[in-house]
């Protein structure tokens, strides 16, 4: 039995990929009891048996066909038990299995029901379907960004993360009002992280804008090929200290304003003092002064990092491999119990359903 904040509550997962398994694997490391509500085939991603692992820990998986009316009855069984119920389908496709959502309010008065789409359930476009990019590029994420593609799904991950904000709101505010539904749009979720951003274009007031216009904020490339971050945004002691390193002469009484307008030129010589130095010594020299900097690391080697280990992000699993816990503490405590993630159905038999695909 679960231990962590949200023990007692039990969830039921009609998503799929990647937004809404996330949003799930919070909620199961914190405690909730999940199941997973699979297709007979299995959750595609199932085919990236990493991947798959990576989100779907703590977990249980039942493969039902709700195009059939003996899955609508399990899954209608399954929400009498349930306090949440997560979905990612497109908009209008649960009332076409059946579970139209405000069907859902009536007969489930106490249920949270989360709908994670691209677009969320209202609007033009409610109807489409999209992938993580096509919605970066709509929301104005892409303008500017130095390759297009990131190296995370970021809307994927926002839209899990506010799901995961919506469904602890709708279970705090249950016994004052009742259930409710939480509609998580991923579009919505990218254009609200840019408050900032889009705050200089609704108001037509100058904004600082992200990265700062400050020559020492960015990635730069040593001379042992090693690359360094540098992440000055307006501390002119830190500025003083880097030039002071880098032997940069008088530069280090330049003030913001000075450095943003000459940014251009300034970042040039950056660039070629750090070119000329190892990356190792650059950083352990402007860590000794206070100034904002680190490695650029590989995946691999994060895992090896020093302060990573300290916080005991990596679990051991059944299995024999390690996971990624999720990054709360709790007075001091990581809540994460980490089993594996489940095989296809392999929960079937606890809610009185055929071992493994039962409804083919």
């Amino acid at each position: 039995m679960s231990s962590g904040p949200l023990a007692g509550i039990v969830v039921v997962s009609l998503a799929e990929q990647y937004p809404g398994p996330f949003a799930t694997m919070v909620l199961a490391d914190l405690g909730a009891q999940v199941t997973m509500v699979e297709r007979p085939s299995g959750d595609p991603t199932r085919r990236h048996a990493a991947l798959f692992r990576a989100l779907n820990r703590n977990k249980r998986s039942i493969a039902l066909d709700l195009k059939t009316p003996r899955g609508q009855s399990a899954l209608r069984s399954m929400l009498a038990d349930a306090d949440v119920l997560i979905e990612g389908f497109r908009p209008g496709v649960m009332g076409r299995l059946g579970f139209p959502p405000e069907e859902l309010r009536r007969d489930f008065p106490d249920l949270v029901i989360a709908s994670v789409s691209s677009y969320g359930q209202t609007g033009p476009d409610r109807e489409l379907g999209s992938h993580d990019l096509t919605v970066q590029g709509r929301a104005g994420l892409l303008d500017g960004a130095q390759d297009g593609v990131g190296v995370v799904p970021t809307a994927d991950l926002v839209a899990g993360a506010f799901a995961v904000i919506g469904v602890l709101s709708g279970l705090l505010g249950r016994q004052a009002r009742g259930g409710s539904h939480v509609d998580v749009s991923m579009l919505d979720c990218l254009v609200a992280w840019q408050a900032v951003r889009m705050a200089g274009h609704l108001t037509g007031d100058e904004t600082t804008g992200y990265p700062p216009r400050e020559p020492a904020y960015g990635v730069f490339r040593c001379g042992d090929g090693g690359s360094v971050t540098l992440a000055i945004a307006g501390e002119e002691p830190q500025w003083a200290a880097l030039c002071d390193v880098l032997e940069l002469g008088d530069l280090g009484e330049l003030r913001t304003g000075e450095r943003e307008s000459r940014a251009d030129e300034l970042r040039t010589l950056l660039s070629r003092a750090l070119g000329a130095r190892d990356s190792g010594d650059v950083i352990r020299r402007l860590e000794q002064r206070g100034v904002s900097c680190g490695h650029v690391r590989r995946p691999s080697d994060v895992l090896g990092d020093p302060q990573v280990k300290a916080r005991r992000l990596l679990l051991d699993v059944s299995s024999g491999h390690q996971s990624v816990r999720q990054p709360l503490l709790f007075d001091g405590q990581a809540v994460t119990a980490c089993p594996d993630a489940p095989a296809l159905g392999e929960h079937n038999e606890l809610y009185g359903l055929d071992p493994v695909q039962a409804d083919r």
